[in-house]
């Protein structure tokens, strides 16, 4: 459970920001100040993404909990990176069906939550006899 929360967690927080920064700085053109004074938009984007992620992070320890003794520690990460990556895709095509028809700022955040997602289910060690209930 306590993977679970890092890689829940480490997304949720992590994305916001990194929108920001590439929104703000790379793509807008936005100083520095500007994107740092824009924390009430990333405290919202922090929530926001906590409770939309609540099915697909339901979904994840289900996964997980099932393929637990199944696999080897690599294969594992593997399939809960595969799983990650299209949950995000699903619930940003659930709440805006428009975005993969079109290129927009929201793409740019499916594709920051995604990579997130995935690099916090490489970097987070699996507990060896993680107890899952």
């Amino acid at each position: 459970m306590k993977y679970l929360i890092k890689v829940w967690l480490f997304t949720i927080i992590i994305s916001p920001f990194l929108i920001g920064l590439v929104l703000g700085a790379i793509i807008n053109d936005s100083s520095f100040n500007s994107i740092l004074n824009s924390y009430e938009i990333i405290f919202v984007m922090i929530i926001v993404g906590f409770l939309l992620s609540i099915p697909a992070m339901i979904i994840f320890w289900l996964i997980k909990k099932s393929i637990k003794s199944k696999f080897t520690n690599w294969k594992e990460k593997l399939i809960l990176s595969i799983y990650s990556f299209f949950s995000v895709w699903t619930t940003f095509y659930i709440v805006d069906k428009g975005f993969i028809t079109r290129w927009s700022e929201q793409t740019i955040w499916v594709l920051i939550y995604s990579l997130t997602i995935v690099i916090a289910v490489w970097i987070f060690k699996i507990p060896k006899g993680e107890i899952i209930k």
